[in-house]
Parts: C-alpha cells; sequence; structure tokens
C-alpha cells in the first residue's frame, strides 16, 4: 500500500479547521498515528484554536450595536463591511482584539470590493507586486527591528512567524524615513507567499477579512499603524496569523 504523502503546513492548517474533503483528512490522520511529533505540533495548532474561541465564546450572541448597524446600511459597496466606529476610545490592543472577536464569531460582514479612497490595501497590493520601487533586503536578526523603526516612525519589530511554517526572507522599504512604509516578505517550504504591508495609521479603526479566489487578504489598522496581510490560506489560517502578527509587533 502507498504511504499517505506527507501534510504540507497548509494542510495541517486546513486540517484543523475542517477544509479537507474526507479521504485526504483521513490520510493525515493515518501520518499523525506514525509521526508523534507531528501530532503533537498539531494538538498545539488546535490548543491555540480552542483558546480562541474560549476567548471569544458568546459574542456572536451579542447584538450588532446601532452605530456598526447604521455603518452597513451606508454603505454603498455591493456588500459593505463592518468597521468599528471611530469614535470610540479604544486601545490599540482591545481594537484589535475586538476585531478578531468579530470576525471569528462571524458577526464581521464578510465584503468583496474595497470602497473607493481606501489607499493601504492599494499600496499593499502594488508593493507584494513590485511597483512601488523602494529597496528589498534581509538585514541581520539584530538589525531588522531597528530598520523597521527607522523607516516607519513607528516602535514595531519584524513579526515571527515560524511557528506557522513561514520564515522571513526579506524587508523593503519605502518612502522617507520616519514617514515610510515597508514591507515584509515571507515564505514557507511549499514556497507560498506571504506579506504584511506596515505603515503609519491614518487614525481609522478598523479589520476585514477578504478573500480574492484562493487568495486572503486580511486588513487591520488601530490608531497608530496600518498593515495588510496577503497569503493564500485558509480563513482560520490567516486569523491565527494575524493575531499572531499583531501580538509580535509589540505595540
Amino acid at each position: 500500500m502507498t504511504k499517505p504523502a506527507y501534510p504540507s503546513e497548509h494542510e495541517l492548517h486546513a486540517f484543523i479547521d475542517d477544509e479537507l474533503n474526507a479521504s485526504r483528512r483521513a490520510e493525515i490522520l493515518a501520518v499523525l498515528r506514525e509521526d508523534p511529533a507531528l501530532a503533537a505540533r498539531v494538538a498545539g495548532y488546535r490548543a491555540d484554536r480552542d483558546l480562541l474561541r474560549m476567548a471569544l465564546g458568546g459574542i456572536g450572541e451579542q447584538p450588532i450595536p446601532a452605530a456598526w448597524a447604521a455603518r452597513i446600511e451606508a454603505a454603498t459597496a455591493p456588500r459593505p463591511r463592518v468597521a468599528l466606529p471611530t469614535g470610540r476610545l479604544l486601545t490599540r490592543r482591545s481594537a484589535l482584539g475586538a476585531s478578531v472577536a468579530l470576525a471569528a464569531s462571524a458577526v464581521l460582514v464578510a465584503w468583496w470590493q474595497w470602497p473607493r479612497g481606501d489607499t493601504v490595501l492599494a499600496e499593499a497590493e502594488a508593493a507584494r507586486a513590485g511597483r512601488l520601487g523602494g529597496g528589498g533586503a534581509l538585514p541581520a536578526p539584530e538589525a531588522r527591528d531597528a530598520e523597521l523603526r527607522s523607516a516607519l516612525g513607528l516602535n514595531v519589530r519584524a513579526p515571527d512567524l515560524r511557528k506557522f511554517g513561514f520564515q522571513l526572507a526579506g524587508i523593503d522599504l519605502f518612502g522617507r524615513p520616519g514617514g515610510g512604509s515597508a514591507q515584509l516578505r515571507y515564505s514557507d517550504a511549499d514556497r507560498r507567499a506571504l506579506t504584511i504591508y506596515l505603515r503609519r495609521s491614518d487614525g481609522t479603526v478598523q479589520f476585514d477579512l477578504l478573500r480574492r479566489g484562493k487568495t486572503r487578504i486580511c486588513v487591520w489598522q488601530d490608531d497608530v499603524v496600518g498593515a495588510v496581510i496577503i497569503a493564500d490560506l485558509s480563513a482560520g489560517e490567516m486569523l491565527r496569523i494575524a493575531s499572531s502578527a499583531y501580538t509580535d509587533l509589540n505595540l
């Protein structure tokens, strides 16, 4: 009998998110029975997911605030988004926490057309396509965070995504020091590309999760930094990476 193919990192996350067909799921179960180290890693991923669910339990049953409902009604895009009201006083961490909670509990409304006038996603896509110019390099580990802080004028650090299988492959810097933007380029063993685009926030607090074909895009912005993550990921994997990346930024 032919041994099942060893699962990729992407398949492991799809496995715990129940996004695989029955036959491939059975194959991965067979591999896990033969590989205790891999089974332990999957158990860790599942524990992270369960902790997130416990932390956010019940949020999906709460009524949508009237201000958010009004934004939905007023939106002109074919499928409107829900954005956190900018008039509320939120800490940076509580803003993202509330946003991830909304996304994980399906309160956040999915939408597919970015509204005109919002440039952070356009900039992120241009950077990913190589249209922003700038210089690309992979500084020594001890110098990476200093370069990011100098370029952005913000107290940030490069997120460590190795536990998700992604290694930092390069940093692109755009614009003037202290007021520019940056793109962090990651890749995994399957040669999937993941990019995180960072710039200073315009002050609007928001969180959105989009899908374009196989590509998922996570956009978050608090009162200090705006960020866009782009990669071919499952929704669950994107949310876990977004949450980890935000924490690692150490804002």
